[in-house]
């Protein structure tokens, strides 16, 4: 069968000041009312049932998953004991879904991406399962076509089509990491290149078979943590080992080593919200003649261009004079002003902010 995991457990340091501690990116409202967190949910709608899917998070953030979707089942967010990032949190998953379905094909999601519309969306995952139960040994992951040359995304290259599909998929050539600016330029303009969505589709077997033979020692931990299923200790030594497992991502473990890795081609609209500047693109029609840019916001822009201004209370009143290109993100205890092009700084307050001020 088809199961979802949503992984809702990291933090957004780059969207500060409205992404916190304790309140991570994926809880941030940024359309239709919603989290980011529960849109996700909303759009697999169709595609499996809620028995189904699975939320992955942490366990400062397990009560707050919960109180903010009111008809999820409890039983099926599972709280890491700590954080390890993609890798060990995604083979936690797939050793606790082959307890429940040794066949499962498995969906990974992050929970703060904006994507729509949401029926492409759900055919771009089957296809991805298709192609996972025609050759169960690859591993498929969703490339997004660029629209510029981003340097904020992780690029996959693509090789020779992938015959067995109907639609755009082909064997990744290689994944490449965040570039310079010149690169992307390169990579933009080659065509040959997706923007690595971080959406991932696998059985769970191949999974555990590939973290194992790639990283030995996240295999011998996972295998631990499966011995301990149903014992009276299994919380403890799920906590043990988490503590001496690897921090690393699924890319750096397995898909930059793997050979049978297919990229599948996103038809749908796709936003990470990773920076700030995604407000230019997720609001673009409402701009001002002069490029400016007011979300949720009273603004008042004099002599000023392609500035974005967000606010948490829409009556507050930013008036801007001879500024350009600048982002001002408001809410009840902290202003963040920033120029745009110094958006991927935006972390670096994160870091001073923990080291002097711990409670923001």
């Amino acid at each position: 069968m088809l199961h979802v995991i949503i992984l809702a457990g990291g933090s957004g340091t780059r969207l500060w000041p409205a992404s916190r501690k304790d309140k991570p990116k994926h809880f941030l409202v940024f359309e239709n009312q919603q989290t980011l967190l529960q849109a996700t949910l909303e759009r697999l709608t169709g595609l499996v049932p809620p028995e189904q899917i699975w939320i992955v998070t942490n366990r400062s953030q397990a009560a707050q998953v919960a109180g903010s979707l009111s008809h999820f089942d409890t039983e099926h967010i599972w709280a890491e004991p700590l954080s390890r990032n993609t890798a060990p949190s995604i083979g936690w998953a797939a050793l606790k879904l082959r307890q429940i379905d040794p066949d499962a094909v498995m969906v990974v999601l992050p929970a703060d991406h904006i994507i729509k519309p949401a029926p492409v969306f759900r055919q771009t995952i089957q296809h991805a399962a298709d192609i996972v139960r025609e050759l169960s040994e690859t591993l498929v992951t969703i490339g997004v076509k660029p629209t510029f040359p981003a340097t904020s995304y992780g690029y996959i290259q693509c090789g020779d089509a992938l015959q067995e599909s109907q639609s755009a998929a082909f064997h990744v050539r290689q994944f490449c990491e965040k570039p310079r600016q010149e690169i992307a330029e390169r990579f933009y303009q080659s065509g040959e290149y997706y923007w690595n969505a971080g959406i991932f589709v696998w059985k769970a077997e191949t999974i555990l078979e590939s973290l194992t033979r790639f990283e030995p020692e996240i295999g011998l931990c996972l295998h631990r943590i499966e011995q301990s299923f149903g014992t009276s200790g299994e919380n403890i030594v799920t906590a043990q080992v988490f503590e001496e497992m690897q921090s690393i991502s699924i890319d750096y473990a397995v898909m930059e080593r793997a050979e049978s890795v297919v990229v599948l081609e996103a038809e749908f609209d796709w936003n990470d919200v990773g920076t700030w500047t995604a407000l230019d693109r997720l609001y673009a029609d409402q701009k001002d003649a002069q490029g400016n840019l007011a979300v949720a916001s009273q603004v008042l822009a004099i002599d000023s261009t392609g500035c974005t201004v967000r606010c948490d209370d829409p009556a507050h009143l930013v008036a801007l004079i001879g500024l350009q290109d600048v982002m001002v993100i408001q809410t009840a205890d902290a202003t963040l002003i920033v120029r745009k092009d110094q958006e991927e700084t935006v972390r670096r307050i994160v870091e001073e902010l923990r080291q002097n001020s711990p409670m923001r």
